[in-house]
């Protein structure tokens, strides 16, 4: 699975508006984030038309969530920003039916993974480091063992 480089902007610029838990400027998005001003307005305009961002207008403008970050999974991104979580074309193709079946399974994993990873997590994960415990409950939670 490959994303758009927007896609993982996308999450990056959740996953800090999640940290920050307030409105926060373009300019600082893309100076903290290492992504253009450019490119963080227009992937934040999708995210706003996705209702997972908020703007705000004025001398304290920016962006800020438009609900919780525990409400925000990564799938939520992914979907807005890629349409899906996808398999190749060649592989929708193979005329291996076990092949293509264990890729659509595996598929399918990633696809629960993401909708049980979220932002709240995510933001969690970075100060306390404790991935390894999210990895964990999902495992358990989708049958991967």
């Amino acid at each position: 699975m490959h994303f758009n480089v927007s896609t993982c902007y996308g999450m990056q610029i959740v996953l800090y508006l999640a940290r920050k838990e307030k409105v926060v400027s373009s300019t600082e998005l893309s100076d903290r984030l290492s992504i253009s001003q450019r490119y963080v307005i227009q992937i934040a305009g999708k995210l706003r038309d996705g209702n997972i961002v908020t703007t705000h207008v004025g001398m304290s403008g920016g962006y800020s969530l438009c609900k919780k970050a525990s409400s925000i999974s990564v799938y939520d991104i992914v979907v807005l920003l890629e349409g899906s979580t996808y398999i190749p074309d060649c592989i929708k193709q193979c005329n291996d039916g076990i092949l293509h079946a264990a890729l659509s399974k595996s598929k399918n994993y990633l696809d629960a993974f993401f909708k049980m990873l979220t932002f709240d997590q995510l933001a969690e994960i970075s100060t306390t480091g404790r991935l390894s415990e999210v990895v964990e409950v999902a495992e358990t939670h989708i049958g991967i063992m």
